[in-house]
């Protein structure tokens, strides 16, 4: 697992990598809160081009961050989510929140995860 972060057009884009789980779901919120409270970007979206799992821990993080950016008037999306991991966002819901794009958004955070 590894995730990083990059600021493009008024846009966090945070990339993660491996299983979203409950191991690293703690991990990932606080740097995603460190991330948003240090850049004036006011959309984020999440690259999920190298996930290959996701549970609700994970998408607690996801809807927390949604929850915050959306009432500062942004936008949330996802991008580069594989069959399984799409399927379990729209069982959630999470397309009736955010656009969410399936796998050919690989790479669009550039740049070395850490």
């Amino acid at each position: 697992m590894s995730f990083g972060f990059q600021v493009k057009n008024n846009t966090v884009v945070a990339a993660i990598s491996g299983e979203v789980d409950m191991n690293i779901a703690g991990l990932w919120r606080e740097a995603l809160e460190r991330q948003l409270d240090q850049s004036v970007a006011r959309n984020l979206t999440f690259d999920f081009s190298r996930v290959s799992f996701i549970d609700s821990s994970g998408l607690g993080v996801v809807l927390g961050r949604y929850k915050r950016v959306i009432s500062r008037g942004g936008r949330v999306r996802i991008i580069g989510a594989n069959p399984q991991v799409y399927r379990i966002l729209q069982m959630s819901g999470f397309g009736n929140l955010m656009d969410i794009e399936q796998a050919y958004a690989a790479g669009i955070a550039g740049g070395e995860l850490r």
